[in-house]
């Protein structure tokens, strides 16, 4: 016997409560094969391996229209990633649809996204990639910083134009960038992040002469965390100890964790200020570092001084964890395909972690010098690099294809970076030194809520009706975005699963999963959020 599920005309193809089992409780029996996952008032996702493997079906390969509609809860508090709620993706040909929630740190100095649900459909062929100048906030020479929050895009630059001092911009509804203030006097707004629901700035007295460039005529002290009140407001969080430059910033079984740059150092803040000292890491405990990541409950440090990677807990102290030939810093992190990543220099490599202190090779980016930032976007992996500020995409088996170039040459430049990145209103977005500019690239369907989803249980609901891909949060359309189902890749043999996608499995609770054979409208979105 059918069991209740949602009252619709539309046929439901499967309905999967994920209470007790993985069964199909609708009458078609289609049920679904668990793996890594208990039960528990829902389907409990471990964010490591833990998946629902569902039964082939034509219905979600791009050649009908469907609606999958699901519950979920993030369960993040631990230093997981949120992931992949559930795809239809082909990691091998990084082509296929998925329903996930991104964070990602790492991003040189940044947290760029945080818990940003996004419904995106990755092609294999992709259009020739043309990125779009989005214009130089402040007239500034660096863009230190990018970060999504409450649905704008914010920018923290070096050496605002108008009195050399570090600002924070966001990009405003008609492209124009908005002063958001300067939060102290030093030359530069280093690192932006969303913490317990409020936009955290640290700064910094940035040294330009590290990228062969004449230095900042204010060279006034930064080493402090502002938080973000509105309008150009900001108020004084917390001064790191020590410190005059504030770099990488994330966050981690719910602390702030800041680290100092030109002195070492890791700390941890809680939301009232209160400051646990970590450490810096390295054979003496002095070892200067370069940036922040979590993965699977860890704390995640790069380091300079050919130190290579460390991780943590909040309970125990630093533990090596290797390094390779020919990398002197390391500048980055990422996590795709389940897999961490980190970028370095002196050549624009990719390494993976493969546990045990190893690292295996991911790729050099053409002939540059370093890797900086780094993002997932839709399914596919992109990076920025020196000297020559290109952005290349990962197109498997250790090969980096060039996607563009941001900054032009010029002989009297040294270095060109792609520092900064971020996911943002369905595009990538990516920020240079030293012309300042952010620029941004659409490319495949992606539907993004930029703005972070909140504990506790959420219905989603995605349609496609072989025009558009549409995206529903409880009821309430995000988004869509136009598709061409001739561009689709084959998918037959890659199988609809729960609790994974491109950058990682999902780390939480998903029930009350159903399928319909057509598009339903806004109106039985909101019915389905209401029943």
């Amino acid at each position: 016997m059918e069991q209740k599920g949602t009252k619709t005309s539309r046929a439901r193809i499967g309905y999967w409560p994920l209470r007790e089992d993985s069964w199909d409780a609708s009458t078609h029996q289609h049920h679904g094969q668990a793996v890594a996952v208990h039960f528990q008032d829902g389907a409990v996702f471990d964010g490591e391996q833990s998946a629902i493997v569902l039964p082939d079906s034509e219905l979600t390969n791009g050649a009908h229209p469907f609606t999958l509609s699901m519950e979920f809860e993030i369960h993040d508090e631990k230093g997981t990633l949120p992931g992949g709620i559930c795809s239809r993706y082909a990691e091998e040909q990084m082509a296929g649809w998925h329903l996930s929630v991104l964070t990602q740190a790492g991003v040189t100095s940044t947290q760029p996204n945080w818990r940003n649900l996004q419904l995106g459909w990755s092609l294999h062929e992709s259009a020739a990639e043309q990125w779009q100048d989005r214009g130089t906030p402040g007239n500034s020479r660096m863009i230190c910083t990018l970060c999504v929050y409450e649905g704008w895009l914010y920018a923290g630059v070096f050496d605002d134009a108008r009195d050399n001092k570090g600002r924070v911009y966001k990009l405003g509804e008609n492209d124009e960038w908005i002063d958001c203030g300067n939060p102290d006097d030093s030359n530069s707004v280093w690192s932006l992040i969303e913490y317990k629901g409020k936009l955290y700035a640290s700064t910094m007295r940035y040294k330009a002469s590290g990228s062969a460039l004449p230095e900042s005529p204010n060279m006034e002290p930064g080493g402090k965390i502002y938080r973000y009140e509105g309008g150009r407001t900001w108020s004084l969080f917390a001064e790191v100890p020590g410190s005059d430059s504030v770099a990488s910033m994330v966050v981690y079984q719910g602390k702030l964790i800041a680290m100092s740059f030109y002195t070492p150092g890791v700390y941890a803040y809680d939301e009232t200020g209160g400051c646990e000292d970590l450490g810096a890491p390295g054979p003496e405990g002095k070892t200067r570092t370069m940036t922040l990541a979590t993965y699977r409950e860890r704390l995640y440090i790069g380091c300079n001084e050919l130190q290579g990677v460390y991780s943590r807990t909040l309970d125990e102290d630093w533990v090596y964890e290797g390094k390779v030939e020919k990398c002197d810093q390391v500048y980055c992190f990422a996590v795709y395909h389940n897999d961490l990543l980190m970028g370095v220099w002196p050549e624009a490599r990719m390494l993976r972690y493969e546990g045990d202190k190893q690292w295996s090779n991911y790729g050099l980016m053409g002939s540059e010098l370093e890797v900086m930032g780094i993002s997932m976007f839709n399914g596919k992996l992109y990076g920025g690099t020196l000297p020559g500020g290109h952005v290349y995409r990962y197109a498997g088996d250790g090969e980096w294809t060039l996607s563009g170039v941001l900054e032009p040459e010029n002989p009297d430049i040294r270095y060109r970076r792609v520092w900064s990145m971020a996911v943002y209103g369905g595009e990538l977005y990516a920020g240079t030194l030293p012309g300042g500019k952010v620029w941004s690239l659409r490319n495949d369907p992606l539907v993004t809520l930029d703005r972070s989803v909140t504990d506790g249980w959420h219905r989603a609901v995605i349609t496609y009706d072989l025009e558009r891909i549409s995206l529903y949060l409880d009821g309430v359309l995000v988004s869509s975005a136009p598709i061409d189902p001739a561009k689709l890749s084959e998918l037959g043999r890659t199988p609809l699963v729960l609790g994974k996608g491109p950058q990682s499995h999902f780390s939480g609770k998903i029930r009350e999963v159903e399928l319909f054979d057509a598009a339903i409208s806004a109106h039985e979105a909101a019915d389905l959020h209401r029943q």
